[in-house]
């Protein structure tokens, strides 16, 4: 069973704060410590409600980081993310991390990036940090509608292959971004990493399995403490050596799981 793991208490401060896209922010964190430290999937802890809860953090993955700042994204759903919303540059944000699990690029020459919504971060981040593996990336991203859709040109590196898709086909292909995954995995020469909704990687995972290629996910559960402690935040596994390895927890032994290990 993994330790709880080391990582930075830092007080960061708000450098940037603006919607991509509807009911859709990105923030930039001038936070020296962990911008120079995280990686692709790991993710920081943000301290929301101090006034009303000063113990629970929400999580947030990183988007990209550029000097001693880092960008995050995140969807306004309730009120800690609505104060986010709300934060003005040069506002300060107590933070911890980096916290979980990385992304790393995988051997197989194809390397598909499935994403959806918010889940788009990791995958952004993996393209960001290996410039030299670009030209072996596709990168699917998914969304309901034109307008939950951001402006993937700010967001993803200009060399990176992309294909868009949304639901009701305001924008991109019409469907969901799971369609596209047959036109761009090569047989006994494709990795799959994917993040967003739980139905949606459920689904990569197992086009993945009847395709016979490997599968990375990187979970949004729910997570509380986000390092260990709370184990709020378990994922069940389909084989395990003894009962108190069959639920593990996201937060310390994922967000980056393999996809055919665990029970969806």
């Amino acid at each position: 069973m993994p330790d709880i793991p080391n990582f930075t208490q830092e007080s960061a401060t708000v450098v940037r704060n603006e919607p991509v896209s509807q009911g859709v922010y990105l923030m930039r964190l001038e936070s020296p410590q962990i911008a120079q430290a995280i990686q692709p999937a790991q993710f920081v802890q943000i301290l929301t409600d101090p006034g009303l809860s000063p113990f629970l953090r929400r999580p947030f993955s990183a988007l990209r980081v550029e000097g001693n700042t880092f960008d995050i994204i995140y969807d306004v759903i309730g009120p800690g993310t609505g104060r986010m919303q709300n934060a003005k540059i040069g506002d300060t944000l107590n933070i911890s991390g980096p916290l979980g699990q990385a992304f790393n690029p995988p051997q197989q020459k194809r390397i598909l990036l499935v994403a959806g919504g918010v889940g788009l971060v990791p995958l952004a981040f993996l393209a960001w940090q290996h410039p030299n593996r670009r030209s072996d990336m596709v990168y699917l991203m998914g969304a309901a509608n034109s307008t939950r859709m951001p402006n993937m040109d700010a967001l993803l590196p200009q060399d990176l292959t992309r294909h868009l898709a949304t639901d009701d086909g305001s924008l991109g292909y019409k469907g969901f971004v799971t369609e596209l995954m047959k036109d761009h995995i090569i047989p006994n020469d494709t990795t799959i990493l994917t993040c967003g909704p739980h139905p949606m990687m459920a689904r990569v995972a197992a086009i993945a399995a009847q395709s016979g290629v490997p599968c990375y996910a990187s979970l949004e559960n729910h997570m509380a403490c986000g390092f260990g402690a709370c184990v709020g935040c378990v994922v069940e596994y389909k084989a395990f050596e003894t009962d108190d390895r069959r639920y593990r927890r996201a937060c310390l032994e994922g967000p980056v799981v393999d996809a055919h290990a665990i029970v969806w």
